[in-house]
């Protein structure tokens, strides 16, 4: 990448920011007669991611992406947790809805890590732009509020308000538009491996993934498991740029 100092640093919401109540979705599939844990959840998150790789990174690498693609990882999702479940045929209609129906609530999407409100007050501090760019329904900025977040952003990308879905360029380009910054001057950091560094990249940004569930253990990309890491790789992106 040409010269630059890094000046804005954008991050998607779910998984990033806020994370979902796995435990009462746990509960409510217990209660529906099949016993979940929270580890069940996460096994099926990264089944799905690793099929949502090798479905969109070929697409990446073209240049070539969808403006809607969170549909292909839900379905994935959806349907490597009722194999974990050992869900049969005849039940698992109604296991996908109850699931579904409490992942789609933005009000389940309420645990923010303890770490999360000092170290962006931290980043906000250091004069960096901040954001968020977020495959979401268009409740995203109402909760980053209601969980007192959103002071924290100058800006809020929530895909179904702006009309294009991440990895494509066009809702990187609108956040860059925002800060009044390049590409080569901005981080996004998201939790899914090919939507959000692989978009990042197509888009110019420098991408760092946070797995926090171990579903990449081997990427070329900077990994973090909490966002405090991020220093990290923000003092080598800068040595670099």
């Amino acid at each position: 990448m040409n010269s630059a100092r890094l000046r804005a640093i954008f991050f998607d919401a779910g998984n990033t920011l806020v994370y979902h109540r796995l435990d009462e979705r746990a509960r409510d599939v217990s209660a529906a007669g099949f016993p979940a844990r929270v580890e069940d959840f996460h096994a099926a998150e990264r089944a799905a991611k690793q099929k949502l790789d090798v479905w969109l990174w070929p697409q990446i690498r073209k240049g070539e992406v969808p403006r809607a693609i969170d549909h292909y990882f839900w379905m994935e999702y959806l349907e490597s947790l009722m194999g974990v479940l050992g869900a049969p045929e005849a039940e698992r209609a109604r296991l996908v809805s109850l699931v579904y129906d409490g992942f789609r609530n933005i009000h389940n999407w309420s645990a923010v890590m303890p770490e999360t409100p000092a170290y962006l007050a931290s980043l906000k501090a250091r004069g960096y732009f901040l954001g968020v760019i977020s495959n979401s329904g268009g409740l995203i900025e109402d909760q980053l509020q209601r969980l007192g977040l959103r002071d924290y952003f100058q800006a809020v990308f929530d895909s179904a308000i702006v009309g294009v879905e991440k990895p494509h360029p066009e809702i990187f380009q609108m956040a860059l538009a925002s800060a009044k910054v390049s590409a080569n001057e901005a981080v996004f950091v998201g939790d899914t491996h090919a939507t959000d560094v692989g978009g990042a990249e197509l888009a110019g940004l420098h991408g760092v993934l946070i797995d926090r569930v171990e579903a990449y253990p081997v990427v070329a990309c900077p990994r973090i498991r909490l966002l405090p890491e991020l220093d990290t790789v923000l003092e080598k992106l800068g040595a670099k740029c």
